[in-house]
Parts: C-alpha cells; sequence; structure tokens
C-alpha cells in the first residue's frame, strides 16, 4: 500500500513538474528546435551523403521503400517508444505517452521540412554536396539546444538513452554513443541485406555523429543565457 502511495506521489509530482513548466514560450522554442531538425535532416538529405544516426534508420527504409520519410520517422519513433517500455516498464509513466504525438508532430515536421526543400536544387559535385552536410550541421545542433532547454519532453531516442542509462547504471554519454553506432550498424545491415550497397549511411553521416555535439557547444556559449531570460528561467 505505502508502496502504491509512493508511486502515485512520485508520479503526481512528475506531472506537476512537467505543467508547472509549460509556457507558450517553452512549447515555441521547444517546437521551433524540432522544426530547426527537420530542416537539418531534410537539407543532409538533399546532399545524398547520408543522415544523422538517430535518422539513419528511417532514411534508409524510406530510400528502400519509397515510403515517405516522414512517416518512417514516426514509425521509428513509435518503436523507440515501445523499446522504452520493454526495458523499463516502472518508468513508464503518463507523461510516455506525450512522447507518441512528439513523434506524430516531429514526423509531420520532417514532411514539411521536405516540402521547403523542393524548389532547391540538388548538389551535384561533391564540395557542394559537402557544403550542404555542413549547414545541415547547424541546424540540426541549433535545434538539439532549443529543443533540450526548453527542457519538456526528450524525443524517443534521447528517451530510450535516458532509460537505458538508469536501468543499468551506464553514464548517458556511453549509452549515446551506444545507441549512435548501433542504429548506424542496422541501417547500414538492412541496406546490404536488402539492396546490397550502403543507402543512407555515408560519410556525412559520420561526419554528424561528431560533430553536431561539438557545435552545440559554441551555440550554448553565445545563446544559453538569452534564451533563460527569453523562457524567464532563473
Amino acid at each position: 500500500m505505502k508502496i502504491n502511495e509512493k508511486k502515485q506521489s512520485g508520479l503526481f509530482r512528475l506531472k506537476s513538474d512537467f505543467l508547472n513548466k509549460l509556457s507558450v514560450r517553452r512549447i515555441a522554442v521547444y517546437f521551433l528546435g524540432f522544426f530547426l531538425i527537420a530542416l537539418g535532416v531534410s537539407i543532409s538529405t538533399k546532399s545524398s551523403l547520408g543522415v544523422s544516426p538517430v535518422n539513419s534508420i528511417p532514411y534508409t527504409v524510406c530510400l528502400l521503400t519509397g515510403l515517405e520519410q516522414g512517416m518512417c520517422t514516426t514509425v521509428f519513433f513509435l518503436f523507440l517508444i515501445a523499446v522504452q517500455f520493454l526495458i523499463s516498464p516502472k518508468d513508464f509513466s503518463v507523461l510516455s505517452f506525450f512522447q507518441m504525438a512528439c513523434s506524430f508532430i516531429f514526423g509531420w515536421f520532417v514532411t514539411l521540412a521536405n516540402l521547403c526543400m523542393t524548389g532547391i536544387p540538388a548538389p551535384e559535385s561533391y564540395p557542394l554536396k559537402m557544403l550542404y552536410i555542413i549547414i545541415s550541421l547547424f541546424f540540426i545542433a541549433a535545434g538539439v539546444f532549443l529543443y533540450i532547454n526548453a527542457d519538456l519532453l526528450p524525443l524517443p531516442a534521447e528517451g530510450v538513452m535516458v532509460v537505458f542509462s538508469k536501468r543499468t547504471g551506464v553514464a548517458f554519454h556511453v549509452c549515446k554513443v551506444g545507441f549512435d553506432c548501433s542504429v548506424v550498424v542496422i541501417a547500414a545491415l538492412i541496406s546490404l541485406i536488402v539492396r546490397g550497397e550502403l543507402l543512407g549511411v555515408r560519410e556525412g553521416t559520420v561526419i554528424a555523429a561528431v560533430f553536431v555535439g561539438i557545435l552545440i557547444k559554441p551555440i550554448s556559449k553565445f545563446f544559453l543565457k538569452r534564451l533563460r531570460v527569453f523562457l524567464r528561467i532563473a
């Protein structure tokens, strides 16, 4: 009885903390982050040099099946939510279901970003393709910076890392490296088994894995205080 009361009390505090954070500004920054990440993914897709690790599986499936990229991303994120539940059912709260809504919204943003990129020609030369990759890194890094600091809900990929880290005691950054490597390997295997060649996983994927995190540091240095003022965080 006491254990149930403790769980209910903890869940109530979790809901209360989440609701207390909600504001128009936080929500706006949160979803702006989503859109910038989606735009970065779309630009890297246009380069044909690969996408970021987290998006490598849905992008590979998109190339192999012809299905819309935003839909593939949504389905993949829903799968990751199910993985969270399998790893730690006890930590799966009501708020975890909100990640489902976020998955659909992010998938829609990917579709929207692809529509925005329709009129932009695909690069033909390798240097121009690499320029697209570099531009995409800045968009993704800026998007991650905004959505993380809005401090509402993690996207399912980060959610899996957090749950696995709590469950196993492995440091979060180690979980991230392991997760990124795993999804890239799985995407490569799917591509090789189905088509016999690498699709969606190329040098751009490796560059994104290394440099997005590096770019977030200077962005945080210059904009974190301004963002906190905007969000009215003490």
